[in-house]
């Protein structure tokens, strides 16, 4: 079993002004958020991953704290930063949002905005990496990711996603749309059978937070 963690409120998503993606953390809500998240796991699990950007650490605090000594990976599960980090500094999630338009009106899958962005080719590899290397896990494993790349990873394990084409990008905006994954929400999926089964959306947990 694995669960799909995507981090609680971030100050970025609560409209303020960021320049270093790595290091945003979260909200007060994003906080009682991630003690919600703890409180939803009466299991311990096996294993727990991390993504190296500050806001799924800090969601992750609490369920390590009540499951404490739970074997942790560092995993490249971070989010999908295709915009260049030097071009986005002094700018909000509004105010960025013509750099978005611009980004995903070229489709295509192999640009690279600038330094430190990566192409959709780039993040679809590692979401494609990730699931197959979460096959070989024994027991549950809680991942705390970020919302773009818990997407890809949907996409992956429903349909067993090829090259990254331009077809792909639609398909991920399209996914994007009809299931956002929002802050604090959990994905639930099973290896079976020689295949992966993916539940909902689950914000039951927290809604109220």
């Amino acid at each position: 079993m694995l669960w799909l963690v995507r981090h609680g409120e971030s100050e970025a998503n609560a409209g303020g002004v960021t320049s270093d993606d790595e290091g945003i953390g979260l909200t007060s809500r994003g906080r009682v958020q991630a003690e919600a998240i703890a409180a939803a796991c009466s299991e311990r699990p096996a294993w727990v991953g991390l993504s190296p950007y500050l806001r799924a650490r800090q969601t992750a605090e609490p369920l390590l704290a009540k499951h404490a000594g739970v074997p942790i990976d560092e995993l490249p599960v971070q989010e999908f930063s295709y915009l260049s980090a030097a071009r986005c500094v002094g700018l909000s999630v509004v105010t960025r949002r013509p750099l978005r338009v611009e980004y995903w009106s070229r489709m295509d899958p192999e640009y690279v905005d600038g330094d430190g962005a990566e192409s959709f080719a780039m993040m679809w590899k590692r979401a494609s990496t990730f699931l197959r290397w979460v096959e070989g896990r024994k027991g549950l494993g809680i991942v705390f990711s970020h919302a773009q790349f818990i997407t890809a990873v949907i996409i992956e394990a429903l349909y067993g996603a090829g090259e990254p084409t331009e077809g792909e990008m639609r398909r991920f905006l399209a996914a994007q749309a009809g299931l956002p994954v929002p802050n604090g929400a959990i994905v639930r999926l099973r290896w079976e059978e020689k295949r992966w089964w993916v539940g909902g959306v689950d914000c039951a947990h927290w809604q109220g937070a």
